[in-house]
């Protein structure tokens, strides 16, 4: 490890090496990009974000945390108890806002040496209780199988004691084993949304300066498909350039999309969705502005393939599942929330995304192709 803290290595075998990250005595506060979390600075000096998941078993029951809570009935159950669906959700946003061409940051995810160095390759199969049998001359599955290796990544990590040490910390049990974490880019030279516009004494002039940049709008159909009823001011960032103007947008925290009612992409709900953005820079747009529906045809050239294998976890998720199962964490059945997880966010993705017969066909009847739109 030498000085490191966290060595992510691009395969199994640890052959090439992925990233590298030091620990630093830094922190961000609950105001911070991303709220409350660790820094940790990378080879080349980029500064990253360690942001942890740890109550995602419940241990009395020895199972995962509800995945499914009533917004309605219980709103603050939604961050306490779906710590699993919040991980993932981060990471596959980052996957599709990057495929996108978006500004929202990179995500990683990490975990417990332990978790990592658990082996999946097993010479035995599953009870067949645990896993579903199409025909009943299967003997059931490997765990190799049963997680289609396939369709994830499959790197993995070296942590140091240091590193361990932070995710035991927040474990609340003292046991870095059961804390997930995201390793998120830190997007230098910003601040909150919020507080940019709480420096402006005239927030129409603060709203004058938000409607010139071009990547609030690109990313307004990304955060209306994503359906994440929680788009408020601090999950978005104002970067500044050099000359300490306002240059871009980003998008953070996609955390709790897919949580509300289905939004289908329908003209009416691309510039009036619920992300707060929208406050800010629908008086300047509608559904025929180049900028908007750039990102709609992006949304719309995804093929079914890809959403899938950006909803497929990296192998470090099937290692948490079974070695908890291992430790008696959690019973053998749990493992199967893991891939209903998946295909509620694969079938959410596909099923809510732009219908040709309906927005794309709209608009390209309309305005055609945008001038850098890549087919």
């Amino acid at each position: 490890m030498d000085d490191w803290d966290l060595v992510i290595f691009k395969t199994p075998n640890k052959k090439a090496v992925r990233n590298r990250f030091r620990l630093t005595e830094k922190t961000m506060t609950a105001a911070g990009q991303h709220g409350k979390a660790t820094v940790l600075e990378d080879e080349n000096g980029k500064e990253w974000l360690l942001k942890t998941f740890a109550n995602i078993i419940d241990f009395e029951l020895k199972e995962i945390q509800d995945l499914e809570v009533d917004l309605k009935e219980s709103p603050e159950d939604s961050r306490d108890r779906m710590h699993l669906w919040r991980t993932f959700n981060e990471l596959t946003a980052s996957r599709l806002g990057r495929r996108l061409h978006l500004n929202v940051p990179e995500a990683i995810i990490v975990c417990s040496q332990q978790i990592a160095d658990h082996p999946l390759k097993q010479t035995s199969t599953l009870p067949l209780g645990d896993v579903i049998v199409l025909d009943e001359d299967e003997e059931g599955e490997t765990a190799e199988e049963y997680y289609q290796y396939s369709e994830r990544e499959t790197y993995t990590l070296e942590t140091s004691a240091k590193f361990e040490q932070i995710l035991a910390s927040k474990s609340g049990r003292g046991d870095p084993s059961v804390v997930l974490a995201i390793l998120l880019e830190k997007i230098p030279n910003t601040i909150n949304l919020d507080e940019f516009l709480d420096s402006y004494k005239d927030l129409d002039e603060a709203f004058h300066t938000v409607q010139q940049i071009d990547d609030g709008y690109t990313l307004l159909p990304f955060d209306v498909w994503l359906n994440d009823p929680d788009r408020n001011a601090g999950n978005y960032l104002v970067q500044f350039d050099e000359a300490k103007q306002a240059e871009k947008i980003w998008g953070i925290d996609y955390e709790m999309w897919a949580l509300g009612s289905d939004i289908w992409m329908e003209e009416d709900e691309i510039t009036k969705g619920r992300s707060y953005l929208t406050a800010i820079i629908h008086p300047k747009s509608d559904i025929f502005d180049p900028r908007v529906n750039q990102t709609v045809y992006r949304i719309r050239s995804l093929s079914d393939e890809e959403l899938s294998a950006m909803t497929q976890t990296p192998q470090l998720a099937c290692k948490f599942f079974e070695h908890h199962i291992n430790t008696k964490n959690l019973d053998p059945e749990e493992r199967i929330k893991l891939k209903q997880l998946e295909t509620n966010l694969e079938d959410f993705l596909i099923e809510s995304r732009p219908r040709s017969d309906k927005l794309s066909d709209i608009l390209v009847r309309q305005i055609g192709f945008p001038d850098d739109f890549e087919s």
